[in-house]
């Protein structure tokens, strides 16, 4: 439980540089694709040790998930991995609903909770919830904060998106036990 609880700490801490002064004085010091590269790597050994120690974390049971409720992520992925794929394209959904990657992540998270009621899980899927529930909030806040104001109108992207959510669903979907080393229940 403490690898996840430091990893938790590292990845979260980090995201929360660019909201303090430090970030400038970091990008001042080292410049701005170092601070980029450092802002990464750190990240990812965060996310590393969060994945790592929830896999070795001992199951603590916090409540027994509702008969059935496996069914909420089924159903729930699918609309969360169209809202991030449409994050990384140039599509009008983006203007459309502001932060669709922050969007997928809090239903990811939504679904997995209604499924996982263990204290690790609750621990790292929360955690990823909260985080993109108060970016939302914060940024929303924040007028110049919106999604990008360049954007394609072509209804392509948006089409594209959507293939490459139902793609990522269905590997999400055959590749899930390999991913997470639990099997999706039927």
């Amino acid at each position: 439980m403490n690898m996840l609880i430091a990893g938790i700490a590292i990845f979260y801490g980090m995201h929360l540089v660019p909201l303090l002064p430090l970030k400038n004085r970091l990008q001042n010091t080292l410049g701005k694709l170092p601070y980029m590269g450092l802002f990464s790597l750190v990240s990812a050994l965060g996310l590393g040790l969060m994945i790592v120690g929830k896999g070795a974390a001992e199951f603590i049971p916090l409540w027994e998930p509702m008969s059935g409720a496996h069914w909420v992520p089924m159903i729930l992925m699918l609309p969360a991995l169209i809202l991030i794929c449409w994050a990384y394209l140039p599509c009008s959904m983006k203007t459309r609903l502001g932060h669709p990657m922050l969007q997928g992540i809090a239903l990811f998270s939504i679904a997995h909770l209604f499924a996982n009621g263990d204290l690790a899980s609750v621990l790292l899927i929360g955690s990823f919830g909260l985080y993109s529930v108060f970016t939302i909030i914060r940024l929303n806040r924040n007028s110049d904060s919106k999604a990008s104001k360049v954007v394609n109108k072509t209804p392509a992207w948006n089409a594209l998106g959507i293939v490459m959510g139902i793609t990522a669903y269905a590997l999400a979907a055959v590749y899930h036990q390999q991913i997470t080393g639990m099997p999706i229940p039927h």
